[in-house]
């Protein structure tokens, strides 16, 4: 189900799959060696309903490539099941004590591993990282999110496999931006890439070289992608040979093909499969927090809900329990926050706003918009309507769509739906995505808050798109100040406390209605075995751990 995605956070997608075009099918038989439960010793097929958009990490606006990235690339860190850092393209995690990070907090040193190396063979050193760098910073590249990366004035090679970073001013989530998952980009291969003046329009979009557990060995437009293990991966060949990844049109489809065997497992399943999911003889659901928020995000330039009484009866007049119940069947958690509930900079003092249909009346009386004869609100002859948009195909989405169509007519206001493929959905402002080109009034989805609490490229003054994420075009002076300070010191305290005062405008002024922090569930088969999920940011980051029986 979900479709989210990030501060690494580019975003996340469910979509239905396009049509298939001509090509060999992946094998949909069962192997006489397997375990009896129609499995293939070696291989894992998964379902989704998502085509990636890109498999150019620095292009892609998808939370389903950032998984395939996973099993393909390299950062320098990635997050473990307990949420700690595992030193991957880079040895340690740069500290004051262990001196990786200057007294001033403006220079970084990284010391990289040596003898990875490319899936074609060549080595993967500092001239990559420098390289990368400087791919995202270039302007001619359609990149999405620069945040972190823009803090940066220099990245200097001191040797092959040493790295320092030179920063404009402190920020204090560098570690988890720089060449890591919540930044967005793996390392990329300069050798291949560097001598382009933009990398928007290659060959390499369809067939990248990654340094990572597994390569990318076919992608057959609208039916599925193909993974081989990578015998030149540095932690040595993956137990697993093979992972499918096919391109389901809907829910049902999954559920069907995993109980006939034809794919192994559906992660991060839609919780209104729950019941279904469970009944699986032959496959385990693991149900784990996740640093994901469900929200309906609201265009604050539309000429409606710039009015604050507006937005504030929105959320009065939406009963948020009932839809963690009815749409998610209680597997998601009603929260008043973008943060994970088990961040550090979390605030359990956040103001909650509750289910009041009465106050959101007054509300949007004291707004202007008063009853018709037909109970519709009207104001200067223009009737009380709104357009939620969503992706297409997302069950959760489409229940809270229902839900939400009820209460408002109960105020007095007109919801209509509106659908988009999540390409279009979540496309950058200059393709005219609906998210980043403004062209929606209320739209659900979901989001990742990373391993660090920053949420800067959501919220900032200055982060609306195309330089940023900020798809609410929201400008809050207090939030900003707050913001900024957070960023400016390694402080977790005072970090602590600007975030509690971020989490009170977010809630008091209502550029977005948070309605759950999410759980994911995923249904894998019993056969499979070293799947431990990571709450932080993807279920892939130990994947040369998998294996199947």
């Amino acid at each position: 189900m979900v479709d989210m995605m990030g501060a690494w956070r580019l975003l996340a997608a469910v979509v239905l799959a396009a049509g298939m075009i001509g090509c060999t099918k992946v094998s949909q038989s069962t192997s006489p060696g397997g375990a009896g439960n129609g499995t293939i010793p070696g291989v894992l097929r998964y379902g989704e309903l998502a085509e990636p958009d890109s498999l150019n990490a620095l292009l892609s606006t998808q939370a389903v490539t950032v998984d395939v990235f996973y099993l393909i690339d390299s950062y320098f860190f990635l997050p473990d099941n307990h949420d700690d850092p595992v030193p991957e393209a880079a040895l340690q995690v740069p500290t004051l004590k262990n001196g990786g990070i200057s007294a001033d907090g403006k220079t970084l040193v990284f010391h990289m591993r040596h003898g990875m190396k490319w899936q074609d063979g060549a080595p993967l050193n500092a001239r990559d990282v420098v390289f990368t760098f400087h791919a995202i910073m270039n302007p001619s590249n359609n990149v999405q999110v620069r945040t972190g990366y823009d803090q940066i004035s220099d990245v200097v090679a001191k040797d092959d496999y040493t790295i320092a970073v030179h920063m404009k001013t402190v920020f204090s989530p560098i570690i988890a931006y720089f060449m890591s998952p919540q930044g967005g980009y793996p390392i990329m291969p300069a050798h291949i890439l560097a001598r382009y003046p933009d990398v928007n329009h290659l060959p390499f979009t369809d067939t990248p070289v990654g340094s990572g557990p597994f390569k990318i060995t076919e992608w057959v437009h609208g039916d599925h992608i193909t993974m081989e293990a990578n015998p030149l991966y540095w932690r040595g060949t993956p137990k697993l040979k093979k992972i499918v990844y096919r391109f389901l049109p809907d829910n049902n489809t999954i559920v069907t093909q995993l109980r006939t065997h034809e794919i192994d497992a559906w992660f991060r399943a839609d919780p209104s499969k729950y019941g279904d999911v469970m009944s699986l003889p032959d496959h385990k659901v693991v149900k784990s927090p996740e640093n994901l928020f469900g929200h309906i995000d609201l265009n604050t330039q539309d000429p409606i809900l710039s009015d604050l009484r507006v937005r504030q009866a929105l959320v009065s007049m939406i009963d948020r329990p009932r839809i963690v119940h009815d749409a998610t069947h209680d597997v998601f958690m009603l929260s008043d926050s973008d943060l994970a509930i088990f961040s550090w900079a979390l605030d359990k003092g956040v103001p909650h706003l509750n289910y009041d249909p009465e106050r959101a009346k007054t509300l949007l009386e004291e707004a202007g918009w008063t009853p018709g004869p037909d109970g519709i609100r009207r104001k200067n002859g223009v009737k009380l309507a709104l357009q939620f948009s969503y992706i297409s195909g997302n069950v959760i989405a489409a229940k809270i769509a229902a839900i939400l169509q009820q209460e408002a007519k109960g105020v007095g206001v007109v919801i209509t739906q509106k659908t988009y493929p999540a390409a279009l959905f979540f496309a950058a402002r200059q393709a005219g995505g609906t998210l980043n080109a403004g062209n929606y009034q209320l739209a659900y989805f979901g989001w990742s808050s990373g391993v660090d609490p920053d949420d800067s490229a959501l919220y900032r003054c200055n982060q609306f798109p195309p330089n940023g994420q900020n798809n609410l075009f929201w400008c809050d002076p207090k939030l900003d100040a707050a913001e900024r300070d957070a960023l400016s010191t390694f402080d977790q305290e005072r970090r602590k406390r600007d975030y509690a005062v971020t989490q009170a405008e977010l809630t008091t002024q209502v550029p977005t209605i948070f309605l759950f922090a999410e759980r994911r569930l995923d249904v894998v088969p019993k056969a499979f075995h070293g799947f431990v999920p990571s709450p932080a940011e993807s279920a892939n980051w130990n994947a040369w751990q998998w294996s199947m029986d």
